[in-house]
């Protein structure tokens, strides 16, 4: 009994640690904290962390669960969508999947391990919508779901789930597509670039419906763009599960992505 104590204090304090702000730094006012689904150890459910932002005034308003890719959140792309969306009326959830699991990075992650993940993530996304449906200025039927590579993926995934409380729209950024869309809860909107070597756009196209499907599900292709083109920084090249992939940012495809995700928001989400 004495060595289960002892262990159970050991884990609490890992926990706790783990949602310390890093020395030095300035807590960011808009990280919130929300239940998850996912019961770890003893039973204790986990805390989600997640970044919150809503326009001016009351609402209520629609609102968007953001997801990131497999290195965790990055602000150079995250961020200014998340600043983007609040400045076209949308409420902003960033769910941080990852550090409160004690995780930086899954994208070399793959098999068992990697499907677990997604698994998880699901859930992360509808703990995200349930939570900001307890939020006052937050449009309950009005909540969209949308991410990037990893989170893209997560994004599909959520829309197989045969739900009471689904999504009303989403939008999945360069995802990696490994079913069929064509029995999804919610319209969907695929971006993803044509030279795209980490989550190639051909399997996209050969999982888009070939008949008439429940909800309307549109797929962008952009030539000559490659994985992550709306993300800012230098061309590199990342290593994932399969091995190195190019990143590459392209302002064309950027800016066209941009007025796709507004009209197609705008039309499931805005009144």
């Amino acid at each position: 009994m004495a060595r289960i104590i002892i262990i159970c204090i050991l884990l609490s304090a890992c926990a706790s640690c783990a949602h310390q702000p890093t020395t030095g730094r300035t807590p960011d006012p808009a990280i919130v904290s929300f239940p998850s689904s996912e019961i770890r150890f003893f039973g204790a459910a986990l805390l989600l962390t997640g970044r919150l932002q809503k326009p001016v005034g009351n609402g209520p308003f629609p609102a968007v669960v953001l997801l990131h890719g497999c290195g965790g959140v990055q602000p150079k792309r995250d961020h200014i969508w998340a600043e983007r969306l609040v400045s076209w009326g949308y409420v902003t959830l960033q769910v941080d999947s990852f550090q409160p699991r004690g995780i930086t990075s899954v994208c070399t992650m793959g098999g068992r391990a990697s499907a677990d993940m997604l698994d998880r993530r699901v859930t992360d996304a509808y703990d995200a919508q349930h939570y900001l449906t307890g939020l006052p200025f937050v449009d309950s039927k009005r909540i969209a779901v949308m991410g990037w590579s990893n989170g893209g993926a997560t994004t599909l995934n959520s829309l197989y789930s045969k739900r009471d409380d689904p999504f009303h729209a989403a939008v999945a950024m360069y995802p990696s597509c490994r079913r069929s869309l064509g029995d999804l809860n919610a319209p969907l909107l695929i971006l993803i670039g044509e030279k795209d070597d980490w989550t190639p756009a051909e399997r996209c196209v050969a999982m888009m419906p070939s008949g008439k499907s429940t909800f309307e599900v549109a797929l962008q292709i952009y030539p000559g763009a490659y994985h992550a083109y709306d993300a800012i920084g230098k061309p590199r090249e990342v290593w994932g599960s399969q091995g190195s992939h190019h990143l590459e940012r392209n302002t064309a495809a950027e800016k066209d992505s941009i007025v796709r995700v507004r009209e197609f928001l705008g039309k499931y989400l805005q009144p």
